[in-house]
């Protein structure tokens, strides 16, 4: 199976950051031929060219496609004819995938429907429809979690992740207050049920008006309460993974 453009992202990403971030179309092609030759030998049809061989090399169309579709995700600019730069989005990026090995984009080109784009057009003609780019915290690289939280669901994604961590298993999570029905092993081995609400900031909690009767903790990215004024214990997975980050090291 030939190689996806959407998989010279990073390659690109990299010839130009080999450049402080600005660098023409010749090197990005130079940079890229001379080091991802393993590219070349998994499908050495890159090689060739379409149209029976009178039309675009093909690796080189791929990597157009690629500049077209980051040109769209707000990753690349263009200041002048033949120049490609990485805007602090790509950087981004290219950080992200360094420090985890994972591509923060990977499954995006499912989610916008790129898989289905025919490669042996011209990129520059070709609709890649990006819906609006998504905010996100700032990296975690976390249980498989990318980002840090930035809002609640992000708060129920990361602590579904550690629950196990925290001696919690979840019974049930629902829209209505409070939001989650889990069961915590207490020291004497043994479940007992909690109710919990999630919060992005504990703050949150009181702004809703929420019954303090009705709720038995309060799971939360960042405690930015005085615990004087509440009486439910609240849990900061923020400084939870800490605590396994140093218990780990």
């Amino acid at each position: 199976m030939s190689i996806p453009f959407y998989k010279f992202e990073i390659p690109v990403l990299e010839a130009i950051d080999v450049k402080n971030g600005e660098a023409t179309i010749e090197f990005v092609y130079d940079w890229i031929q001379k080091n991802k030759k393993d590219f070349f030998k998994e499908d050495p049809e890159l090689l060739g060219r379409y149209k029976e061989g009178k039309g675009q090399i093909i690796w080189q169309n791929k990597i157009r496609f690629a500049r077209e579709y980051m040109k769209r995700k707000g990753q690349l600019e263009f200041p002048s004819r033949g120049i490609w730069k990485m805007t602090a989005v790509g950087k981004d990026r290219l950080e992200n995938w360094r420090k985890t090995g994972a591509d923060p984009d990977q499954g995006l080109e499912i989610f916008h429907g790129i898989t289905e784009i025919e490669e042996t057009q011209d990129p520059e003609k070709v609709d890649l429809k990006v819906p609006p780019i998504y905010e996100h915290g700032d990296l975690l690289g976390f249980k498989g979690i990318v980002y840090e939280p930035i809002n609640e669901q992000g708060v129920i994604l990361l602590f579904a992740a550690m629950a196990e961590d925290l001696s919690f298993m979840i019974e049930s999570i629902r829209s209505s207050f409070p939001d989650a029905l889990l069961k915590r092993r207490n020291s004497k081995n043994r479940w007992q049920p909690v109710r919990a609400e999630f919060e992005f900031k504990a703050s949150t909690f009181i702004q809703h008006g929420h019954n303090q009767n009705d709720c038995d903790l309060i799971i939360c990215w960042e405690n930015d309460l005085n615990n004087k004024k509440i009486k439910i214990p609240i849990l900061s997975l923020k400084g939870e993974v800490e605590k396994i980050r140093r218990r780990a090291s």
